[in-house]
């Protein structure tokens, strides 16, 4: 009897997370293939993950004939046929089509979709409802999701062109965000935005020492520069600039995790939390950022038929962060006339893995849709 769903995070960091689902919302069992299993191809990467994947079934006492589909999540973007297109931090994936090597292998269907839409569809497999996804980590991912749970303009086949990105699915990349208007914002919390910008060159060494927006306009950034991780920890570094006085509220050895935009969010969070006021003043100017972002984000999907005051869940570990730059965007979002509220994701609340549930979701939908094409 098949009665399991496999389900596949192909992360950024440690390696690709898999769980074996009974329902997209009760996890049997989970392991990892560790990224030093990976080799140095997509075939050694491939032919790991199918023994480590018959092997973690076999350990579950299960054999594959018991698997209805696997969904995969995975960062980066994919061509409409599930090939990656454009794997940033694996790029020898590029051209090769795991979806299609898997459903091959195994003989069941395969589906795969970025991990901003998976999280998506995970949140949107507790709340049915129509809703904008975000995911803050190394950047700011999205995606906008019908009430039927359909995602809207997913950048599959991407051209290259940025202005063809659509806002709610790569909100952090594509949306641009003007340098006089941040000048101002930073103006507000008595911060420089020279001193920003000089310290976001440092971290990413663009072509020709100068932060640009999408299509290389030198007037904006990309919203994801702020809007991020390493965003926050940039702000913070903006903030407290030569003042090295927030160090006496941290305990020995923790200011070193504020070097680190992985670990630093954790310890920004712990300054707030003792109302630090550099750290403080970080999340302000973050929520007023966010907000502003928003309205660029909203004013195009508006037009392109996206209901108002849609709920906006957050994923991803800067999300954690909301009670902190929550406030001061929803009081930024009101002053803009933007009704939209912002609530941490319903299934980080649950202590899920919003990759792996949305990639459950995902094999459960193209199970459907066998099941539906051969009634």
């Amino acid at each position: 009897m098949t009665d399991h769903f496999l389900a596949i995070d192909i992360g950024t960091g440690q390696g690709a997370k898999i769980a074996l689902f009974k329902t997209v919302h009760t996890t049997v069992a989970e392991t990892m293939l560790h990224r030093n299993e990976y080799g140095q191809s997509y075939e050694s990467f491939a032919e790991r993950l199918i023994d480590h994947l018959k092997a973690f079934i076999s350990k579950a006492g299960l054999s594959f004939d018991r698997i209805k589909a696997i969904g995969i999540a995975c960062a980066g973007i994919l061509r409409s046929d599930g090939e990656f297109q454009l794997v940033t931090n694996h790029r020898h994936f590029n051209g090769h089509n795991l979806r299609a090597h898997l459903e091959e292998h195994f003989g069941v269907p395969v589906g795969i979709e970025n991990d901003a839409n998976a999280g998506a569809l995970a949140e949107w497999s507790v709340l049915k409802l129509e809703l904008l996804y975000w995911v803050f980590g190394g950047g700011w991912g999205g995606a906008w999701i019908t009430r039927d749970g359909t995602v809207r303009f997913p950048a599959n086949d991407w051209d290259g062109d940025d202005a063809s990105l659509h806002y709610t699915n790569e909100p952090g990349y594509a949306i641009p965000l003007d340098k006089l208007m941040l000048k101002m914002l930073f103006h507000e919390v008595n911060a420089s935005y020279e001193l920003f910008e000089r310290i976001a060159v440092e971290d990413l060494d663009p072509p020709g020492g100068v932060i640009t927006g999408p299509g290389g306009d030198r007037d904006s950034i990309r919203a994801e520069v702020i809007l991020s991780g390493p965003g926050r920890l940039r702000l913070f570094r903006t903030l407290v600039g030569d003042d090295d006085y927030y160090e006496r509220f941290l305990d020995t050895g923790e200011c070193d995790f504020l070097k680190d935009a992985s670990t630093a969010g954790h310890y920004i969070d712990k300054l707030s939390s003792m109302r630090v006021e550099a750290a403080i003043n970080t999340d302000r100017l973050y929520g007023k950022v966010l907000a502003r972002a928003t309205r660029i984000m909203l004013r195009r999907a508006y037009r392109d038929g996206m209901p108002e005051n849609l709920p906006i869940c957050l994923g991803g570990k800067p999300s954690y962060a909301l009670p902190y730059f929550g406030p001061s965007t929803q009081r930024a979002l009101h002053r803009l006339g933007i009704l939209n509220y912002l609530r941490p994701s319903v299934v980080d609340e649950r202590g899920s893995n919003a990759n792996l549930v949305g990639a459950a979701v995902l094999a459960e939908s193209v199970w459907n849709r066998r099941q539906s094409g051969s009634s």
